[in-house]
């Protein structure tokens, strides 16, 4: 029994040693290098603005937001990045690049291998970037709710 107290208390010794708290002697003073900035990658960029228009379409409605979109001179059309939006059947709600062929249907039927039957079924399973594996354009993809999508998409500059 006295074995059994003597080895408790070594153990109850071991463990306080180890979780001894360290003193820090330093002032609190906020140590962040403010001069460094956080680099954001272009598909992240894509990333905020799908996530901005989504914001935007939910809280001002389908209608006023497809107009906003189709915007060339709107608040999502900004260095070169831009929105697109599709109802889930796949027809263009908006494409201020090509505003002629709103209305037009891009999906044939759910066999279809196109890339906005892709994106479409990317768009309803969480969404994210979907990038072309012909050309490494990228679009990132967003259901607004359920019934219509987004894609952030940046200009294809010659060159690059």
């Amino acid at each position: 029994m006295l074995l059994s107290i003597i080895l408790a208390l070594v153990t109850v010794c071991m463990v306080s040693a180890d979780n001894q708290s360290v003193t820090n002697s330093s002032p609190d003073v906020n140590q962040t290098n403010t001069t460094s900035l956080i680099h954001i990658s272009p598909q992240e960029e894509l990333m905020n603005l799908a996530f901005a228009a989504r914001e935007f379409a939910l809280e001002n409605g389908k209608e006023k937001a497809i107009t906003e979109f189709s915007n060339p001179s709107g608040q999502f059309s900004t260095k070169g990045r831009y929105v697109i939006a599709y109802d889930m059947d796949g027809t263009l709600l908006a494409n201020m690049k090509v505003p002629g062929e709103v209305g037009s249907k891009f999906i044939k039927d759910d066999y279809d291998a196109g890339q906005v039957r892709m994106m479409r079924d990317m768009a309803t399973t969480g969404g994210g970037l979907y990038t072309d594996p012909a050309t490494s354009a990228f679009w990132f993809i967003m259901d607004v709710d359920g019934s219509w999508w987004i894609c952030a998409a940046q200009y294809q500059i010659s060159g690059q």
